[in-house]
């Protein structure tokens, strides 16, 4: 997936780039229940910034209850060197800790 990424120097921390590496094969993987591979129930150490299928959940969650489009445009701006944290506000009108707020207080997907 980080072949595909292509983010090279990013700007764009590696919690992010895992987790939407992860986020990609819960989206496209070909055999995920095969590989016994699957996004974990939310735990209350978690944070959106543990990376891979942590973060992939979140992003999940998202994609689902927030706005769809969303991480594929943070992978775009990640990909033009342009991503900024303020992104978020402007994607989905919450920063990233408000978002996480509002993910555990409903986790489903």
């Amino acid at each position: 997936m980080h072949i595909v990424q292509d983010y090279g120097r990013s700007v764009g921390p590696g919690w992010l780039t895992e987790g939407i590496a992860d986020y990609a094969r819960y989206k496209f993987g070909v055999d995920n229940a095969g590989a016994k591979w699957t996004l974990p129930d939310l735990k209350p150490e978690h944070t959106y910034k543990n990376s891979y299928r942590i973060t992939a959940r979140f992003f999940a969650w998202i994609e689902k209850n927030v706005k769809a489009g969303t991480i594929k445009a943070v992978d775009a701006l990640l990909r033009d060197h342009s991503y900024k944290p303020e992104i978020w506000v402007t994607l989905t009108g919450k920063d990233l800790d408000g978002l996480w707020a509002d993910y555990v207080k409903n986790p489903q997907l």
